[in-house]
């Protein structure tokens, strides 16, 4: 039994007429009869009762027809899935970063990712926190790696850490700050700060505000800059410090000096966010490749 004798048979019951369910079919009626017959035969029953005047339904044909139906449906399903994950399987996911957070994880992940999933590949975007959120709102991005969110902005969406990083702050080695191994938050808070800009980076603010235990009006901002790297230069020039997560120095290098805020309570987690519901395959696949590791990053 093929799904093209199903086929037949539905189109011949629906239309209890030979010559119009060949018209339907696109098909000549001797070939048509012919697959009826050796459907019946197949099966062993009469489906069909026919005379010259009409084509009518046994009780058989009846009962044969509701799982005909079925049986073409889940088919169909079947090959519309199998369509929507090869189609998913070759097209590009789309993966919003931010290079500062990400440098120390992304290649790592992605070398994992490639090898659980040959020939797939993926697109990267450079974005600042609030364009990776639009962006998986508005599902231009799959996923992204990312700081965890504020909780009131992940409605509809899950997080996936990866890595935590200790908070604390980056300065010029000539700086007397160079000299310790951890800083009290308290210490620094009347510091000259070299920050991102406000406009791009409203969490920033909020966070370095709440961590120093000040307003956001009484932060001593002495440079804004657009990126990390701006950041990075600017401190090394020695015109502040910057308040930011140790993930920075997979980019500074040794240009600048991380010191971690005292106490180990401050750190910011690093992960993969992505939409909530039921996953496609390549965001199963990028999970897999993160708990691989994820376990020994997070203990960092």
């Amino acid at each position: 039994m093929e799904l093209r004798h199903l086929r037949y048979f539905v189109a011949v019951a629906e239309e209890l007429n030979f010559s119009r369910a060949a018209e339907r079919l696109h098909v000549s009626q001797p070939p048509l009869s012919r697959q009826i017959r050796d459907l019946e035969a197949e099966l062993k029953v009469t489906l069909l009762e026919r005379d010259r005047q009409s084509v009518r339904l046994t009780r058989a044909g009846r009962e044969v027809l509701t799982h005909a139906r079925k049986l073409l449906r889940d088919a169909e399903a079947l090959l519309n899935d199998a369509s929507r994950m090869d189609k998913e399987k070759h097209e590009d996911l789309q993966i919003g970063y931010a290079p500062s957070l990400a440098a120390g994880i992304i290649s790592r992940v992605l070398a994992r990712y490639r090898r659980l999933s040959p020939g797939a590949r993926i697109t990267l975007h450079d974005m600042y926190d609030t364009e990776i959120l639009a962006g998986l709102r508005n599902r231009k991005l799959d996923a992204a790696l990312t700081l965890r969110p504020p909780a009131s902005t992940m409605l509809g969406l899950k997080f996936e850490p990866v890595r935590r990083y200790p908070l604390g702050i980056i300065c010029s080695w000539e700086n007397p700050l160079a000299k310790e191994t951890s800083v009290r938050p308290s210490s620094v808070r009347r510091s000259d700060l070299v920050t991102y800009r406000a406009k791009e980076f409203p969490e920033y603010f909020q966070r370095i505000s709440k961590v120093l235990g000040v307003k956001q009006s009484e932060l001593r901002i002495n440079a804004e800059c657009d990126d990390a790297l701006g950041i990075v230069a600017v401190v090394e020039s020695g015109r502040g410090i910057a308040v930011t997560g140790q993930f920075i120095t997979a980019i500074a290098g040794k240009r600048v000096c991380f010191v971690p805020f005292a106490g180990g309570a401050n750190f910011l987690e690093v992960g993969l966010l992505y939409r909530q519901g039921t996953p496609n395959e390549r965001i199963n696949q990028l999970l897999q490749a993160i708990s691989n590791d994820s376990a020994s990053f997070c203990s960092r």
